[in-house]
């Protein structure tokens, strides 16, 4: 087959592409382009004290970033009170930590609960009593970085979270949330 030169452009053209097709097959199998590092940031500073305030009927979450370097099963001292910020409304009052790793995995973590704290099968600690307008009620003291799944690594980040949930005393709470955490209501 005789090559015009006429050709040369389609010739130039369709190699390059073949080359261009290669090159982003193989970055795209190698992750040359993608990390998994976690970039979130936060004033929160793990062992620092944390208060949330909290509506009726609302959610809310305080988040704090650490890396690895502890040791599995270490407790740390972490300080967590929520605060009914609504002046005229006693709520339920529900509670979520887990560990979010840069693998995007959740990973639950285990915590010392204060008093009137009781963990669900469903993850949730519940509050057994309804927090009275303006009042803050402690829910742990210390956190456990380990638990059966959760084995550190020092050069990963995780985030820390704390979810809350709150909902007014006047709603069926047995229905809504399939638990009834609070005695003689």
């Amino acid at each position: 087959m005789k090559i015009d030169k006429s050709n040369f452009g389609w010739l130039f053209a369709c190699i390059g592409l073949v080359l261009l097709l290669a090159l982003s097959v193989y970055l795209g199998k190698s992750g040359f382009f993608f990390t998994t590092e976690n970039t979130y940031t936060t004033d929160l500073v793990l062992g620092q004290s944390i208060e949330c305030g909290l509506q009726k009927n609302q959610a809310t979450s305080a988040s704090l970033n650490f890396s690895g370097g502890f040791l599995p099963d270490e407790r740390l001292p972490q300080v967590v009170a929520v605060k009914n910020m609504d002046g005229g409304v006693s709520l339920y009052l529900r509670a979520k930590v887990f560990v979010y790793s840069s693998q995007n995995q959740i990973l639950d973590v285990d915590i010392v609960e204060n008093s009137n704290w009781v963990k669900n099968d469903d993850g949730y600690f519940y509050y057994n009593n309804l927090i009275q307008p303006n009042e803050k009620v402690s829910f742990c003291s210390d956190v456990m970085l380990g638990g059966q799944n959760f084995q550190p690594v020092s050069w990963k980040k995780y985030i820390l979270t704390f979810v809350f949930e709150t909902l007014d005393s006047t709603f069926d709470v047995q229905t809504i949330w399939g638990v009834q955490p609070v005695e003689n209501v």
